[in-house]
């Protein structure tokens, strides 16, 4: 069975953990390894829009890092798994406490929408970050003792190895987070992120999910805080139909 490890370096960290699973799996799947960083027509071919992606025999597709152990496992068992979206109840009361940017000197609390914190995937999201030669990646909301509530995150357009429009007047959205069944924590940073933006950029894109909350959203999510649906840039029956948005800064 052949199992193809694409990733986009470490903008999630939990890109290490699926590395380092899959290595344990080796000597029952022919593995390979891409990571698209600087590979922009790897991730074209394969259509990839997910900081991870996993796709077995050239067929199948799995996107969430967290269940990356019961698919290897149910795989060598010679069970294929449909993997099904992340379907979370959305909190639409807008919940905004501290906003802090998102710097080399606390990715820690940023780690920790995960759920796997830990040092070592601190220093590969520290390493991505010095890749971007930005001394900020985002905006944080945090309570008092400053423990995560939400975020978000971007990247200018032209370091993005997904298959979109890249401009130098264009930042990118790679991630807002978490997701809570009552209040929305996401809306405060992205509102501070896009101000910090429109000193910088013209516009942001990003890329979100119709339903799912991953890789971003959902749709409804953006076109509440006053992004453009660009319409549908992928489709996968099973589990996604992405669509890309816009919104212009200044």
């Amino acid at each position: 069975m052949n199992v193809e490890f694409y990733f986009w370096g470490f903008q999630c960290p939990l890109n290490q953990r699926v590395y380092k699973i899959l290595k344990e799996y080796e000597d029952k799947f022919e593995i390979s390894y891409f990571d698209v960083s600087n590979d922009i027509d790897a991730a074209k071919n394969v259509k990839m829009y997910f900081p991870t992606m996993i796709i077995v025999d050239k067929k199948y597709r799995y996107y969430n890092p967290m269940t990356i152990n019961l698919i290897l496992d149910s795989l060598s068992e010679g069970h294929i798994t449909i993997e099904k979206p992340y379907l979370p109840v959305q909190g639409n009361v807008e919940r905004t406490e501290n906003l802090i940017f998102l710097n080399n000197d606390n990715v820690n609390i940023a780690c920790n929408c995960t759920g796997q914190n830990c040092e070592e995937l601190q220093n590969k999201k520290k390493i991505f970050m010095h890749n971007t030669n930005s001394e900020i990646l985002g905006i944080l909301n945090v309570d008092k003792n400053n423990n995560l509530l939400g975020g978000a995150e971007f990247i200018p357009s032209v370091m993005v190895p997904y298959d979109i429009p890249r401009a130098k007047d264009t930042a990118f959205i790679t991630c807002v987070y978490p997701t809570d069944s009552f209040y929305d924590y996401k809306s405060g940073p992205l509102k501070k992120l896009e101000l910090y933006l429109s000193n910088h950029f013209r516009q942001v894109l990003v890329i979100t999910d119709e339903k799912g909350t991953f890789p971003n959203g959902n749709l409804e999510f953006f076109i509440k805080n006053g992004y453009i649906d660009l319409g549908i840039i992928y489709n996968d029956d099973d589990y996604c139909q992405l669509h890309m948005l816009k919104k212009v800064l200044c």
